[in-house]
C-alpha cells in the first residue's frame, strides 16, 4: 500500500503529462483476453480549484426545464396521514325546496328534496337544516322544527301527487 501511494504521488508531481488508456491485446480463443500498457506517462489529476469544466453546448441551454413547487403539496407526503376536517355542506333551506318523493325499508325512511336548481338532496329524520332540524317523516310528508329570531314553528313539506 504504501508503495502504491509513492507511486500516484510521484505521478501526480509530474504535473503536465498526460495519460494513455491501456490496450486490449486479443490472444488465443481458450485464454481471456490481457491488457497491455501502452507506452506514455500517466496524467495527474487536476486541482480542485482549477475550473476545468466547458460550457455546455448551446442545445442542451436552450431545453432548460423548471419545476416550481411554490403552494403545492408535497408528491411524496402520505394521503392518508395527517388530519382531516370534514367539508361542511350548506343546510338545506326548507322553505326554497319541494318535497319530491319519499323512501322507505322496515328499518330506514327517508325524504327526497329539491331545490330551486334542480339539486336534490335527502332528508332522514334528526337531519340538520337551516335553522333547525327534521323531526319525523312519514309516506307522504316531512316536518321540521325551525327556529327563526327566537320563534320555533314547525314547518310541514307535503309530497305534491300528480293527477
Amino acid at each position: 500500500m504504501r508503495r502504491w501511494c509513492t507511486l500516484v504521488l510521484a505521478i501526480a508531481a509530474a504535473g503536465s503529462a498526460r495519460a494513455e488508456p491501456a490496450a486490449v491485446v486479443a490472444t488465443a480463443a481458450n485464454t481471456p483476453p490481457r491488457l497491455a500498457s501502452v507506452a506514455g506517462p500517466l496524467q495527474a489529476r487536476p486541482d480542485s480549484t482549477e475550473d476545468t469544466t466547458a460550457p455546455l453546448p448551446a442545445t442542451l441551454r436552450e431545453n432548460s426545464y423548471f419545476y416550481g413547487s411554490f403552494g403545492t403539496r408535497d408528491p411524496f407526503k402520505s394521503l392518508l396521514a395527517g388530519d382531516f376536517s370534514p367539508r361542511l355542506q350548506e343546510l338545506v333551506d326548507l322553505h326554497t325546496v319541494t318535497l319530491v318523493g319519499v323512501v322507505w325499508e322496515p328499518d330506514e325512511i327517508m325524504g327526497m328534496v329539491q331545490d330551486t336548481q334542480g339539486f336534490g338532496y335527502s332528508l332522514r329524520p334528526g337531519d340538520a337544516v337551516k335553522n333547525g332540524v327534521v323531526t319525523s317523516i312519514t309516506p307522504d310528508a316531512v316536518s321540521a322544527r325551525l327556529t327563526v329570531f327566537g320563534q320555533t314553528t314547525q314547518l310541514t313539506l307535503r309530497l305534491q301527487h300528480e293527477e
